[in-house]
């Protein structure tokens, strides 16, 4: 078993370590490296992560059916394709059509990756494998955010086409390794279950739903700040870089000390305190226009840490809550739907936050601070609903 999750662990954060990186890059690969318009290129990426998300739903049912060990190499060998003609588009259809086909490998693997974990883990194993799967990620998105300071000096469209091709050869050996788990232990089909056990269960829908308020924070908490230094405060863009490049720091280096910090305590508590501090670090950032630059700055790096914490506080937690939930049977049909609770307010994020920033920059961070603050006592209900999920300390007291 142990032999097993190091190499399922290892495929994975090669894994990680591609999708993050490609994702600092993708539009200056598509506006640099193949000719398209910023506008184009933001429109086609956005256009095609959201119709993948259709995919969800089916990738879950296969899971079910087929076990999570052949969708996650289906879903690598899927990416590596779609990499390697990522250097062959040129117009906006054809980068839709490519975005969709990565999304729906992205779909693959990260539906069938809780419910991989949790059958080669057991306990608060199951979080720390996926801290280290979130590290892994951040670590690679750094990179990428690092690796484009030196872009001025690259002018051969031949440099990002090498890096899709370099991306696609890490799924190919993401898919080699995890081909070499045993079929009968990683698979361990069991009877299929149905789509109304995951939609009728509402501790799990209703977590799912909850858990839309970590995500939301998460896609939300850099994702406006260089807009708010730059058009409200008329500061440098350093402040923002530096926010996001120390947030990116914290997680990669504090997410599996987090994680073991946490596991004398319920997942609950541990949600809890996210939300908690998603919510006050939101609130710091309420009076931004009303503070002199330097005060704002402070505030600004000083969050960003906390969310960061937060975010390391939230993410593999969360999800390994999900997947304990999950009904027996049904495990892919009820990742998928967890997956949507990712997705959803991922896509939705971009369009939320400028219709906000458009109307008062208090108004932005005071609507994500009431959002997070109300996932609090919907964890407090859901903690009597799924305690062995949430690793409470009475089982006998769930609904």
């Amino acid at each position: 078993m142990l032999r097993n999750r190091r190499i399922f662990l290892v495929a994975t954060l090669i894994d990680a370590l591609g999708s993050g990186l490609w994702g600092p890059f993708a539009l200056l690969f598509l506006v640099h490296a193949q000719g398209l318009g910023l506008l184009d290129a933001g429109a086609s990426l956005s256009t095609g992560a959201l119709l993948a998300l259709v995919s969800g739903p089916a990738a879950g049912a296969a899971m079910d059916r087929f076990g999570p060990r052949a969708l996650l190499i289906t879903g690598n060998v899927v990416r590596i394709g779609a990499f390697c003609a990522y250097p062959l588009v040129h117009s906006s259809w054809q980068v839709i059509v490519v975005t969709v086909v990565a999304g729906v490998g992205d779909r693959l693997f990260w539906t069938c990756n809780a419910p991989m974990t949790a059958r080669l883990t057991e306990g608060r194993d199951t979080d720390r494998v996926l801290a280290t799967q979130t590290a892994g990620r951040f670590a690679g998105a750094g990179i990428g955010a690092g690796a484009i300071a030196v872009l001025p000096a690259i002018t051969s469209p031949w440099t990002f086409h090498l890096l899709a091709y370099v991306n696609a050869a890490s799924f190919a050996v993401a898919a080699v390794l995890i081909r070499l788990l045993p079929r009968a232990e990683a698979t361990a089909v069991r009877p299929s279950g149905s789509w109304r056990a995951v939609l009728g269960d509402r501790p799990f829908t209703g977590f799912c739903v909850t858990h839309m308020a970590f995500t939301l924070a998460s896609a939300s908490k850099f994702a406006v700040l260089p807009l708010v230094v730059h058009d409200l405060l008329h500061g440098p863009q350093w402040i923002a870089g530096t926010a996001i490049a120390l947030g990116t720091v914290v997680v990669v280096a504090g997410q599996r000390p987090i994680v073991a910090l946490l596991a004398g305590r319920s997942r609950t508590a541990a949600l809890i305190g996210a939300a908690t501090l998603f919510a006050a670090c939101f609130g710091l950032l309420i009076p931004l226009e009303a503070v002199s630059l330097p005060v704002a700055t402070g505030l600004i790096l000083f969050t960003s840490v906390g969310f960061s914490v937060a975010e390391a506080m939230f993410g593999p937690t969360g999800t390994a809550a999900a997947a304990a939930a999950a009904p027996p049977g049904a495990e892919g049909r009820a990742s998928s739907i967890f997956q949507l609770s990712w997705g959803l307010p991922v896509a939705l994020a971009p369009g939320l936050l400028a219709a906000l920033l458009s109307v008062d920059n208090a108004l932005t961070w005071s609507v994500l601070a009431l959002t997070c603050a109300a996932a609090v006592p919907a964890l407090l209900v859901l903690r009597k609903k799924l305690p062995i999920a949430l690793r409470e300390p009475s089982p006998s007291v769930a609904a």
